[in-house]
């Protein structure tokens, strides 16, 4: 589907290259229909700033938004463990089901990096893709929301992907993530905080089970897994 191979092509560092594709990319969303008319014409705007900015200034604001806040994280699992340790098995089961798919990662990024796993996503029948899509609807909406904070055009590329996934974004836990960071930039304070030391202490306050794991990321795996298996079926 290239719908979602574009979304995530356009979710990457920015370079050239989205330059010379950033017409032909909304031209074959328009073809592909997958999107809503609504939606495509949201991210035709989104589109249009390659053709229309300085390339330099695009990547120097990609950086401050997904390098230099956090909360604005493209990768998925930092959103549900932080950089706690709890990370590493969530990271080696989906890089599994990335395997199970017959693909594998030529570029240096986890495999829970957005783009990554759209691509992934893009592999898949358009139902399979929404219920992907929608095991982490969460995440990709708060981000959504947090982007609009910050008067981003990309929150119209996350928009766009909530529109197509199966589930509804929980209100309760959106309100939790904005709660927790309205995706502004970090104060020199609390810059200097991201660079602590996490592991001194054993952490405290997390729901984890007998194993060590987080219920958040076994729930989106599992699903990811289940759709995979009908896939095969």
């Amino acid at each position: 589907m290239r719908t979602l191979k574009i979304l995530g092509f356009f979710l990457s560092y920015p370079d050239h290259r989205h330059q010379e594709m950033a017409v032909e990319s909304y031209e074959l969303l328009a073809l592909e229909k997958w999107l809503d008319a609504r939606t495509i014409k949201d991210i035709g705007a989104f589109f249009a700033m390659f053709n229309s900015r300085n390339l330099l200034d695009t990547q120097e604001d990609y950086v401050a938004l997904f390098d230099r806040t956090p909360s604005l994280s493209l990768h998925l699992f930092e959103h549900v463990h932080g950089d706690s340790r709890d990370r590493g098995q969530a990271l080696a089961d989906l890089l599994q089901v990335y395997k199970d798919a017959g693909l594998s990662i030529n570029i240096e990024e986890t495999p829970d990096y957005l783009p990554l796993f759209l691509e992934y996503t893009s592999t898949l029948t358009p139902q399979e893709a929404s219920e992907t899509l929608g095991s982490v609807v969460d995440i990709l909406s708060s981000l959504a929301l947090r982007l609009k904070n910050r008067d981003s055009l990309y929150a119209k590329i996350l928009e766009g992907l909530v529109t197509v996934a199966s589930q509804k974004p929980s209100r309760k836990v959106i309100d939790s993530y904005l709660e927790k960071s309205s995706g502004a930039m970090l104060t020199t304070q609390e810059i200097d905080k991201t660079w602590e030391e996490q592991f001194a202490f054993e952490q405290s306050g997390r729901t984890i089970n007998q194993a060590g794991s987080c219920p958040i990321s076994e729930e989106m795996l599992e699903r990811i897994k289940n759709i995979q298996s009908k896939e095969q079926v």
